[in-house]
């Protein structure tokens, strides 16, 4: 027993001592163990710069459309103005899945009641022809000081509902990407929404 027990043992020996030897397949457990590593770091980059584009004409989508509202002429605009306006995200956003992107447009008019600053809708409309805000409601979401009594801002909310290109197979829900601009108007104290006259609330 002792001399078969020594025979395996110089066996085992010699079968261990070639496999240290033997350098063949290396290569492929190496790469069986980095490839997914790279796999995933080569995806990541790849969904990384899918939402830092998507997230880029998301913010030239507001910054764009409150811009050109701003730029109303002295006699505003009308709705179908407005609307014509707001098509420019369709080349902004080009060639993402424009269903998923909301731009909101309000004009907000600063007042003063009992010493108490307010901010009224005084209009809004967003890129499926509907109106966001009913006229003469409170806007609630305006940063502190940034209008005085009596001034006005055109304010664009942009919302994207961002699903990830390849990482959607593994993350089901999507994400809101949010962007918003104020701008003052360039022309008038406030842009009217014709024929409502943004100033007396009459008609022009």
């Amino acid at each position: 027993m002792t001399s078969m027990t020594a025979k395996a043992s110089a066996t085992f020996r010699q079968i261990a001592g070639k496999l240290r030897r033997d350098k063949r397949g290396v290569a492929a457990v190496e790469f069986a163990m980095i490839v997914p590593v790279m796999f995933f770091l080569f995806v990541g980059a790849v969904e990384f710069s899918q939402a830092l584009t998507v997230d880029r004409r998301v913010t030239q989508s507001a910054s764009s459309t409150a811009d050109l509202i701003a730029r109303a002429p002295v006699e505003g605009l009308t709705e179908s103005e407005v609307d014509g306006h707001l098509k420019i995200i369709e080349q902004l956003m080009e060639p993402y899945d424009l269903s998923r992107l909301t731009v909101k447009i309000y004009s907000v008019i600063a007042q003063n009641q009992n010493g108490n600053v307010t901010y009224r809708v005084d209009w809004s409309r967003d890129n499926r022809g509907a109106t966001p805000a009913a006229r003469n409601t409170t806007y609630t979401a305006m940063p502190a000081n940034l209008i005085a009594p009596g001034e006005s801002v055109i304010i664009a909310e942009a919302t994207y509902n961002y699903q990830p290109l390849i990482f959607r197979y593994f993350i089901q829900t999507a994400f809101e990407m949010q962007e918003k601009f104020y701008l003052k108007p360039r022309n008038s104290s406030c842009v009217h929404l014709r024929p409502v006259n943004c100033v007396t609330g009459g008609t022009i």
